[in-house]
């Protein structure tokens, strides 16, 4: 049979895909590679290219991060619309993407969705990311509570268990006494999760799992926030509404907040010193899935050094790959995971899968 279209990874798919070995993919298809590493190198390998009529290209997790973005010169470049139909990412976010020239091009852009099943995806599990980012918000708000990743650190450190207990709480070696495990500096103490209230900013597929997981894994109350009241969560869970535009007079009553917002002009420096102002003093364990510019780090940083912020978790930084500051340097009061949220070997596969079936409805007839 006649390969008469390509696909273009630009990125490398899981090799033990088992769409990118069969037989619809290696009938149809020639399968072209290209390591990006500047726009004039990209188009040139376009151009060159042209007579294999690359119909989709193939953006994976970082996608065009290397070389600023897919952006509208790239896009209007004859060597690229000329052929081109379709770009399928593997992550849900298309930050650096052009979408608007995409559209006025007719090209189709894809990115990671999977809140219902793909028909053409082996075994596709519904929701997959929402349940691997709860867990991670789930990690950095039992940190919060019970320092175990503190703990496990100064206990390697001194090789010790009760010394590095006693490290944590802050006790004089020429004072020292036994350390139960209970004490933190300054005064504040290990506690447990349980029966603590916690708001989830944003309700969502990603957002309502989380809740579940505090819920029936830490024993939590659930409330949360959001435009409008879901009555669905009502009914099955009981977590009780709170309206975005009347948060600050109730913000005092919780131990934890989970920021699970999209980013958007909305909702960009929505946690800032006024908000912080608001909240429980001394006991606040803030975590942050969403996006990093919700979130204005010089309050929170402001908000830890005054006391009012217990425990800052995120999994999500200012300018990344850059690490803030902040997480760099207080490992007594944060935790910090490099954006590893979604990153199982499940949602790797299971995305890669996801992009080539959205690439093969694309790109071949029905």
């Amino acid at each position: 049979m006649v390969k008469t279209q390509s696909i273009l990874f630009v990125q490398d798919p899981n090799e033990e895909s088992e769409l990118l070995s069969s037989d619809i993919v290696k009938e149809n298809y020639n399968l072209l590679r290209h390591k990006l590493t500047s726009k004039d190198a990209f188009l040139k390998f376009m151009e060159e290219h042209r007579k294999q009529n690359i119909t989709a290209i193939y953006g994976g997790f970082p996608a065009f991060r290397s070389i600023g973005g897919l952006t509208r010169d790239i896009i209007e470049h004859a060597a690229f619309y000329s052929t081109v139909r379709c770009v399928a990412l593997c992550s849900r976010g298309v930050d650096g993407v052009d979408q608007e020239a995409l559209l006025e091009r007719g090209i189709q852009l894809f990115n990671y969705q999977d809140s219902e099943p793909d028909a053409m995806v082996s075994g596709a599990k519904q929701d997959l990311v929402g349940n691997e980012v709860a867990d991670c918000a789930l990690w950095h708000v039992l940190e919060g509570f019970r320092k175990f990743s503190l703990l496990m650190t100064q206990m390697r450190a001194t090789k010790d268990t009760i010394l590095g207990r006693a490290v944590v709480a802050g006790i004089p070696r020429d004072q020292m006494r036994f350390a139960f495990g209970h004490e933190l500096l300054k005064g504040k103490y290990v506690e447990s999760p349980r029966g603590k209230k916690c708001l989830i900013l944003g309700l969502g597929n990603i957002g309502k799992q989380i809740g579940v997981k505090l819920q029936y894994g830490l024993g939590m109350e659930v409330h949360y926030a959001k435009r409008t009241e879901d009555s669905e969560v009502k009914d099955t869970y009981g977590w009780q509404f709170h309206g975005m535009d009347s948060l600050l007079q109730v913000l005092p009553q919780f131990h934890a907040i989970v920021v699970a917002l999209p980013g958007s002009p909305e909702t960009d420096g929505l946690i800032n010193g006024e908000f912080l102002s608001h909240c429980k003093s001394g006991e606040l364990i803030l975590v942050n899935i969403g996006r990093a510019a919700i979130l204005d780090m010089d309050a929170v940083t402001s908000a830890i050094d005054n006391g009012t912020i217990r425990h800052f978790g995120t999994d999500v930084y200012s300018a990344e790959p850059a690490v803030d500051a902040l997480v760099l340097q207080d490992e007594y009061n944060t935790t910090g995971t490099p954006h590893v949220g979604s990153g199982t070997v499940e949602v790797f596969a299971q995305a890669c899968e996801t992009a080539l079936a959205n690439i093969i409805r694309t790109t071949l007839p029905a």
